[in-house]
């Protein structure tokens, strides 16, 4: 539609170009209009004078019992603590027999109170109002009784009657020349006898120390009343704070409006105040509330015409705009009169300038990349366009010989059939309620899909139609870009599964839904067995294929409601969702996905070179409602998985409390291992080795840990522990450096100066890049000849670090270590590798050797692999070493196949070094 059709299309539609002409008749309704304006202005402001007077009152009633709360707070606390601080000294003369001494009782006071903040002065009073000792008066020097003051003898007779914590009234302290407020509390002998009380004065004008640092709001005056009617304290004071102003306050009870007050409950009251200090009266709003527990009441006042004066503030502002509001009025209305006495010319001037506007308005759409478009929504729910501009005939490829009137069928042909109906829903819903649409969509244009979002806005009302305005724009490049950053966040880049932040969020839900709704859920956590070993042999991108087809085969198995997502290298996590309200049935259906999971894992992997079998370990954790977060859901299904490890591998672990007991067990004994290590609580046992003569050619190091309370630990309870701690390192070099101090004692012996020292090596030590460094560093600290150590090594240790451990082992060859393979038959030993290693022994597993018959008449229990073994080891060139030799039988057999050296409880059980055998010198 070029400009000039929209032209005279926007002159032929009624509605879009107003039309109107101004009268006189418009004046008097204009002045209706103010004054019905100006009325309800006036109405308005009554109505917020009125509001805000409510407010002020309530904001000083809350501000009244919000002091007094905290002061009863304050003097809760000060009295729990003053009330203990009193009995512990009181109890500390009676019980410490100072009332025999009263100068020591007397130095004792004065050590106290000079630890003690805002305490005037501490004395033991007797029961008869006398002051027995005193931490201010010396000893020689006489105070007056008690019952020698009016206004202390009253008080003290109501306490002697009743003995128990309270605060005293007020009075005036002749030898402290101040008032102070005494708090005193009873002290009783052992058998219950009344011997006194012990008394704390606080200086009244300093302020106690319970309220001190509460910030009393302006204008409100807070109190402790008596129940005898007298004031306790009064602050602030409105006279100055002079002996005689205090008099006429503490010394005078209470009005007689306020004594009426004190019997009501606990709330705010009004009542006739008498001021002091000019006799007169004033309204006031009081709070009173009762602390029963030390006969007390709390209040505090506010004057009335405090709050009035804090209602006539917060009229200013509402009065301001009041005035502002009145002439902005008046302003108006002499402006639109003005306007509607000059509108009618200029209207028609502007009808013109409009047409004109409304053909550059069409080339100017015509540029712009969004579409523009007018629709006009009829009482009977029927839509037409009454406007297109260029680019939205563009972007759905209307054809320009298309009438207008058919536009809206071919844009709705064009919707894409999974949208159409949030589109109509979203249309309707904006057209019924007269909101802006929002919506985003895809339309099928050219068979291509596009992205387009559309926003309008409804226009002034007909009486039978409605013009809507909108626009509409291609958003397709937008929404790519958007998936592409979507799938970098949420998903993984090789195998396309949801990532942890993914996981995360879907988990969150299924916790939430396991809380609130008793939905369980159950978190997987599968870990590849050994895929190290597979992607070390068949590199790294046939790895990647094979982590890509294990992801194939979980998303298999799960429903589309459920999530399978990498969390790292090999391990992956399945989140199954929905299995019902029940914990039994969520665990059946749980361990049915196992048995197909298994099923899954058995078949072999097709990659390069062959097929491929992987197994998994799984762990697995129950969503229920007592799950607490996801880092936890989380860590206890890799704890499940670590136990299936540790179990053999191929097995799945259901998180349990017994699980959960023994992690926590192992935990302790972490803690304690490494407290042992610190400790010096390790101790190395060494155990022979012979060699065809049977005579002892050198010993393996082995350690214990002997508990201070449960006695001495195996290794096999402790070393797996250390070694998934990290602790294995610090007790590695422990050995280490003990082994080798062992050796340097030995080299002045004539006979175990020759012996050989073996020391098992574990993975982590062999693979720290410090390795070569300590132990070289070991030797020359001990001096400890470096031909006479032997490192033993497992074949498990070579796997995936063959080519460095390998340089490792040269290095210390180099200086004289040797190296024994321990455990042979056992492992993955690849034999390339095995004649590439620098090897001085090789040790037959003791599972070849010994057997579970009589140990009396037993011989090998698989003769014909230790024959192999030794075989290859002569044929490489190397010793061997058997292991677990404790018959003479085995001795003999392994003799006879040509074994060099053997080791076993046959010939020495590992012992104290001060507790070895002595050799055989034959």
């Amino acid at each position: 539609m070029s400009a000039k059709e929209a032209g005279k299309q926007a002159r032929e539609e009624p509605g879009i170009i107003p039309r109107s002409s101004v009268t006189h008749s418009y004046t008097g309704s204009l002045r209706a209009v103010v004054n019905v304006a100006a009325w309800a202005l006036f109405g308005f402001f009554l109505v917020i004078c009125v509001g805000l007077w409510n407010r002020s009152v309530t904001a000083s009633q809350h501000e009244l019992k919000h002091s007094v709360e905290m002061l009863e707070q304050g003097i809760k606390s000060y009295f729990a603590s003053t009330e203990l601080f009193l009995d512990t000294v009181g109890n500390d003369l009676v019980y410490n027999g100072l009332f025999s001494d009263r100068a020591q009782a007397h130095r004792h006071l004065q050590r106290i109170t000079k630890r003690q903040e805002n305490v005037r002065g501490l004395a033991f009073i007797t029961p008869d109002g006398e002051f027995w000792v005193t931490d201010f008066a010396p000893l020689d020097e006489s105070l007056p009784s008690l019952l020698d003051t009016e206004l202390a003898a009253a008080d003290f007779a109501e306490f002697s009657s009743n003995p128990k914590f309270h605060m005293g009234r007020p009075y005036y302290f002749e030898f402290f020349d101040t008032w102070i407020i005494p708090v005193r509390a009873p002290i009783f002998s052992e058998s219950g006898e009344f011997l006194g009380f012990m008394a704390m004065g606080i200086e009244l004008l300093e302020g106690l120390p319970l309220w001190s640092n509460i910030v009393i709001p302006a204008g409100i005056q807070v109190s402790l009343i008596r129940s005898d009617n007298y004031l306790a304290y009064l602050h602030p004071l409105l006279l100055e704070h002079t002996a005689d102003s205090l008099s006429s306050v503490y010394n005078a009870k209470i009005s007689q409006e306020l004594q009426v007050l004190m019997g009501e409950p606990e709330g705010v009251y009004q009542y006739q105040r008498y001021r002091l200090h000019d006799s007169g009266t004033e309204q006031t709003y009081a709070y009173l509330k009762p602390l029963n527990d030390y006969e007390l009441t709390v209040i505090a006042v506010r004057n009335r015409t405090q709050v009035v004066s804090d209602w006539f503030d917060s009229l200013i502002i509402p009065f301001a705009v009041l005035f502002a509001a009145f002439l902005a009025l008046w302003f108006a209305a002499r402006r639109a009169r003005f306007f509607l006495e000059n509108a009618e010319q200029e209207i028609h001037d502007k009808q013109g300038a409009l047409l004109h506007s409304l053909e550059q308005y069409g080339k100017l759409t015509a540029l712009t990349p969004a579409g523009v478009y007018q629709i006009k929504v009829h009482e009977d729910g029927t839509r037409e366009f009454i406007y297109l501009s260029q680019r939205a005939r563009d972007l759905f490829a209307i054809p320009l010989t298309l009438p207008l009137a058919d536009a809206l069928e071919h844009v709705v042909a064009c919707t894409h059939p999974e949208d159409i109906e949030s589109f109509v829903v979203a249309e309707e819903e904006a057209v019924k309620n007269r909101h802006t649409l929002h919506w985003e969509g895809r339309f099928i244009v050219r068979n291509k899909v596009i992205w387009v979002a559309i926003e309008s806005e409804p226009g002034e009302p007909g009486d039978l139609a409605e013009v809507w305005h909108g626009v509409m724009l291609d958003v397709t490049k937008r929404r790519e870009t958007q998936e592409q950053i979507e799938e970098l966040a949420y998903y993984d880049v090789l195998t396309h599964l949801p990532n942890r932040t993914l996981l995360q969020k879907r988990l969150q839900k299924s916790i939430w839904a396991a809380r609130y709704k008793k939905q369980y859920s159950t978190v997987l956590s599968v870990d590849l067995d050994n895929f190290k070993i597979l992607n070390d042999s068949l590199g790294h991108e046939e790895g990647d294929r094979a982590l890509l087809l294990v992801a194939q085969r979980l998303m298999g198995l799960v429903k589309e409601e459920d999530t399978v997502a990498r969390m790292s290298a090999d391990e992956f996590i399945i989140l199954l969702t929905g299995l019902g309200t029940s914990e039994g049935n969520a665990i059946a259906r749980t361990q049915d996905f196992i048995s197909q999971l298994n099923i899954q894992m058995q078949n072999p992997l097709a990659l390069a070179g062959g097929s491929y079998l992987l197994t998994a370990s799984v762990g697995i954790a129950l969503v229920g409602p007592q799950s607490e977060n996801i880092e936890f859901v989380l860590q206890q299904a890799d704890q499940a998985m670590y136990e299936a490890k540790d179990a053999g591998r191929n097995t799945s672990v259901f998180f349990d409390d017994d699980l959960q007991t023994r992690l926590n067990t192992r935990l302790e004994m972490q803690r304690e291992l490494h407290r042992g290590i610190v400790e010096n609580e390790l101790e190395l046992f060494y155990q022979t080795k012979v060699n065809c003569q049977q005579t002892c050619v050198g010993v393996e190091a082995l350690v214990r840990w002997f508990h201070p309370v449960k006695g001495m630990i195996s290794p096999v309870d402790f070393i797996s522990i250390a070694e998934q701690s990290g602790d294995i390192l610090l007790l590695g070099k422990w050995v280490m450096h003990t082994a080798c101090e062992t050796l340097v004692a030995w080299s002045n012996d004539p006979i175990r100066s020759d012996w050989t020292m073996s020391v098992n090596v574990s993975v982590r030590q062999l693979k720290a890049d410090n390795f070569v460094a300590e132990v070289t560093q070991c030797l020359q600290d001990t001096g400890a000849p470096a031909n006479k150590l032997i490192l033993e090594i497992t074949e498990s240790m070579l796997l995936g670090n063959t080519e460095s451990i390998i340089v490792k082992m040269q290095a210390l060859r180099s200086i004289g270590v040797r190296f024994a393979l321990d455990d042979f038959g056992t492992g993955y030993s690849n034999l390339s590798y095995l004649q590439r290693l620098p090897l001085d022994q090789l040790k037959i597993d003791r599972s070849f050797v010994s057997t579970n018959q009589d140990q009396a008449t037993a011989g090998l229990a698989q003769p014909q692999l230790t024959q192999s073994i030794i075989s290859l080891g002569k044929t490489l060139g190397l010793i061997v070493v058997a292991e677990g030799v404790e018959t003479k039988a085995q001795f003999e057999a392994l003799t006879s196949q040509g074994c060099d050296i053997f080791q076993g409880f046959h010939f020495s059980q590992p012992t104290r070094l001060n507790a070895l055998p002595q050799p055989n010198k034959k």
